[in-house]
């Protein structure tokens, strides 16, 4: 189904400004579709024929049975049809009229004209009710918006029914004089925007209370109140009324939330109503979300208390890691410290990804940061005035899970300070070392490649026969832990050194249950 904006400039000859306040009436009408109990439906003229409309946009309304079971939206409607969507353009008046459930021929059909039939359960004389509203803006008529209801599916009319169908009216009358919808209003998100049937309340000219739905009052109890409600204001039963205030004086959609001792939340969202230029009254909606603000509360205190972890165990490496170098340099035998150095290195690798996680409560590391990290450790334990090196990253691999980020910082590690301790040319005496760290991200794979400028390897190198602590190590996170392959050899293109290359999967396979 094309979107809203591409089926409108494709098939009618709205220009940018009408455009775009269909679009945040579309947006905004599920308050006056949940009030009338109908669906509603968007009409603009085709600009095919005179005697088409297209059928722009559709809702369907939470307070009452839908008519249109099917998405109609894309659908041509012909006036021999349904003749009052072209009267109500013309014309620019409300009209009411009974309309046949068949009839309606979809555009996108091809040039196969599919009639839609018996599309509503069956009413009145297999008949709907139609009510059609002219669309205004800038003083011209620029669509009808209809509401189609079965007579038979209507609710039981109570004091609730009769205060929305009059609300309906009111936010009609600013449809037409294109007042509604509001070009600019404060918004909330939509998973905390209240509905009509999560609480209603209806305030006069003078913000005082005329009704109050049974949701409405019990969101209100919930905030402290017990007295009556009609007549009187809300600061007069001890509820914040800015939102309120806002509404009437920017003549626009406000909202806000109301909080009792960080335990009770109430969204308020204000609708002011509007009758000839003039402010007539609002209707506010509210919704007791606290169910949320609780979880929300919950999942804060998780994503704190999982960087907490991480950070403490970023602490911990790093101190195993001082105690480590401490060790070495007291170790009178050289290999002691060779391999004290390499284990304090691996463990500042993993520290240096905790302290990553412990920035964001998310399982996921910005891994390009952490290569940077971890070649600057590297290089500031091997290089000397009288060993001069120079490490390159070429690529970027960007976000990583945890649990892929955690190895593979161990296996850039090792890779890197192995090149290192070859990429020096011994040949001719020493000359600068170079090692180039090759990262590629593809769609379902890493590669991590590095490359020195040293002897490379011998001839008949085997990593099963000839690996040293570094590179078993690296072999076995590669294979076991992430599912990869490794391979090592020379550059191949008529330089000394050695390329290895790393191939994982970009995300770790769940493994099968039993």
């Amino acid at each position: 189904m094309p979107s809203f904006d591409h089926l409108a400039r494709s098939s009618t000859k709205l220009d940018d400004e009408a455009l775009r306040h269909l679009q945040r009436l579309v947006g905004s009408w599920a308050l006056l579709c949940d009030l009338s109990y109908s669906d509603l439906l968007l009409y603009v003229a085709s600009d095919s024929a005179p005697t088409e409309f297209l059928t722009l946009g559709h809702r369907r309304s939470v307070t009452g049975p839908t008519v249109h079971p099917r998405d109609p939206v894309g659908a041509i409607v012909t006036s021999a049809h349904q003749p009052l969507i072209a009267t109500t353009m013309s014309e620019g008046r409300l009209f009411e009229g009974a309309i046949p459930v068949a009839g309606v021929v979809h555009s996108l059909a091809g040039d196969d004209e599919v009639v839609e039939e018996a599309m509503a359960p069956p009413g009145i004389n297999s008949r709907l009710l139609g009510e059609y509203v002219p669309v205004g803006h800038q003083g011209e008529v620029i669509a009808v918006m209809a509401r189609h209801s079965d007579p038979g599916l209507m609710r039981q009319t109570g004091s609730l029914e009769r205060t929305y169908r009059n609300v309906w009216h009111r936010l009609v009358e600013m449809v037409m004089s294109g007042d509604y919808p509001f070009a600019d209003e404060e918004r909330e998100g939509e998973l905390r925007e209240p509905r009509v049937g999560d609480g209603t309340v209806l305030l006069d000219r003078e913000r005082r209370i005329e009704f109050a739905s049974p949701n409405a009052v019990s969101a209100l109890h919930r905030l402290g109140v017990g007295q009556n409600l009609p007549g009187r204001t809300l600061s007069d039963v001890g509820i914040e009324e800015t939102a309120v205030r806002r509404a009437f004086t920017s003549r626009r959609g406000t909202i806000t939330e109301l909080v009792v001792e960080d335990q009770i939340n109430v969204v308020v969202r204000c609708y002011p109503l509007l009758s000839a230029g003039r402010v007539t009254g609002a209707l506010l909606l509210m919704r007791d979300i606290s169910e949320l603000r609780s979880r929300d509360r919950l999942l804060l205190s998780r994503e704190v208390t999982i960087r907490e972890i991480n950070h403490r165990v970023k602490n911990n490496l790093q101190t195993i890691q001082a105690l480590l170098r401490l060790q070495a340099r007291r170790s009178a035998s050289e290999d002691a410290r060779n391999a004290i150095e390499q284990s304090a290195r691996r463990i500042g690798a993993i520290a240096i990804v905790h302290e990553t996680l412990s920035a964001d409560a998310a399982d996921e590391v910005e891994f390009d940061r952490v290569v940077a990290k971890i070649l600057n450790m590297v290089q500031e334990g091997s290089s000397a005035p009288e060993r001069p090196l120079s490490v390159e990253v070429v690529g970027k691999l960007g976000v990583l899970p945890g649990d892929v980020a955690m190895p593979l910082a161990v296996i850039l590690t090792e890779l890197v300070q192995n090149a290192i301790d070859h990429a020096v040319d011994d040949i001719g005496g020493p000359d600068r070392g170079l090692v180039t760290v090759e990262l590629t991200a593809g769609g379902r794979e890493l590669v991590l490649r590095v490359v020195d400028s040293g002897m490379g390897v011998a001839d008949g190198f085997s990593l099963d026969r000839d690996a040293g602590l570094g590179l078993t190590i690296v072999r076995t996170f590669v294979v076991q832990d992430l599912g990869g392959s490794i391979s090592i050899g020379a550059r191949g293109d008529g330089e000394s050194g050695c390329v290895v290359e790393v191939k994982v999967p970009a995300k770790r396979e769940a493994l099968p249950l039993g």
